[in-house]
């Protein structure tokens, strides 16, 4: 199985999931969408995650080829898209993406579905923009701030916070942050050591319910 890892900015990668991918037997490659890089061949795709919006399109062009994509190939192979990757599909799907409440660090959101996932899981969030669901999409899991926060919509699985961190992954966007004051980029870093090992447990969950899409 082949994945393709679209990248829309230099600092974010699959982190975690490359690990979790290389285990499960996965080869992957990146398509650096910023660059133009070219995607080839694919089984599956990752759409990941950049500070830009999708409003932005006019000035971010490859945002068009990305839900170009997404429309082209959610309904034959899996299509997961991470925080501006769930955007983009939401958007591709007919949803409306716009900005609202900023959250960063970790946050609780709970199950609305019946799938194979946790009941309540706390995940690592950095967005400011949000998405009204597509018509044919289902919620999976919702927040108590911002509402939609996965979905899936027949092959596309969209999450709005980040299965995919590491520590230092975490570290360095915590670091390089200039919103953040010191202590809460203090406090994001100490709770992050404590909860990284059950958030990595959660990143192999959600690949596991990906494949059977």
């Amino acid at each position: 199985m082949i994945f393709a890892a679209i990248k829309n900015h230099p600092a974010e990668g699959l982190g975690y999931l490359e690990e979790v991918l290389s285990r499960e037997g996965v080869d992957y490659y990146y398509v650096e969408a910023y660059s133009e890089t070219k995607i080839a061949d694919f089984d599956a795709i990752v759409i990941l995650g950049g500070p830009m919006g999708v409003y932005e399109a006019e000035k971010y062009p490859f945002l068009k080829w990305e839900m170009d994509l997404i429309r082209k190939t959610y309904r034959e192979k899996p299509v997961m898209g991470i925080c501006l990757g769930a955007q983009l599909i939401a958007a591709s799907l007919g949803g409306r993406v716009y900005p609202y409440i900023r959250e960063i660090g970790w946050r609780r959101v709970r199950r609305v579905a019946d799938v194979p996932l946790p009941d309540e899981i706390e995940v690592f969030q950095w967005h400011g923009d949000t998405f009204d669901l597509p018509r044919n999409a289902e919620l999976i899991y919702e927040g108590e701030e911002v509402k939609n926060q996965c979905f899936i919509a027949e092959k596309a699985l969209g999450l709005q916070f980040h299965v995919e961190m590491t520590l230092e992954l975490i570290e360095k966007w915590v670091s390089k942050d200039k919103t953040l004051s010191e202590e809460e980029k203090k406090r994001i870093v100490e709770e992050s050591r404590e909860k990284i090992k059950a958030h990595n447990e959660l990143c192999e969950k959600f690949v596991e319910f990906f494949l059977t899409l």
